[in-house]
């Protein structure tokens, strides 16, 4: 039985998901490590490679789904891919006994729990939820040139991942009327246990 432990950051769009992973890096915990995910999209003007992402080509995620080199992989909001490797979640971390945090979507946490059934023990899955009202209020302060279709993709989205949520979910923290460092506190509450 693997000892080492994930925990899952899920989300809406404008939720403060990145707020919070900086918050949680800032408090230095040495057991905890962050793993970045893989995308397809395009960096944004601010991005670094490899800081929060790894950006690959859409041919590099094509091979890496070819060696079955994917914990998990989602096509979000219609546009791109974003997946788990494999070998970082497990290999490297899982089965050497460590802590790890990473985000994903639901329908990846779903998948992981249909294909990996002996990993559920090891994984903790925390929502962060956002009404539609300030999802839309966010997203219009974030991204002045968001399409029509976009922002109706991200507002269908809410609408499943909150039912999805409360399916698979071990937390649910409604985001929208906290302060970041009351969703940190939420969440290291339930990281320490």
């Amino acid at each position: 039985m693997k000892k080492g432990h994930i925990y899952f950051i899920m989300w809406i769009s404008g939720s403060g998901k990145w707020t919070l992973i900086e918050n949680l890096k800032n408090q230095n915990i040495k057991w905890l490590y962050f793993l970045k995910s893989y995308v397809t999209r395009p960096m944004r003007t601010w991005e670094i490679d490899w800081n929060i992402y790894n950006f690959i080509s859409n041919q590099e995620f094509q091979n890496s789904i070819n060696k079955n080199e994917f914990l998990e992989y989602e096509y979000v909001h219609n546009l791109n891919y974003y997946w788990t490797k494999y070998s970082d979640t497990v290999e490297n971390w899982i089965d050497k006994w460590k802590k790890v945090l990473k985000e994903i979507e639901i329908q990846g946490l779903k998948n992981i729990f249909k294909n990996y059934p002996g990993l559920k023990n090891n994984i903790t899955s925390i929502f962060l939820d956002i009404s539609e009202k300030i999802l839309e209020k966010r997203i219009n302060l974030r991204w002045e040139n968001m399409s029509k279709e976009e922002l109706q993709n991200r507002k269908n989205s809410l609408i499943n991942e909150k039912v999805e949520s409360k399916k698979h979910c071990d937390y649910i923290i409604n985001t929208w009327n906290k302060k970041p460092d009351e969703v940190l506190k939420e969440v290291l509450d339930i990281i320490n246990k």
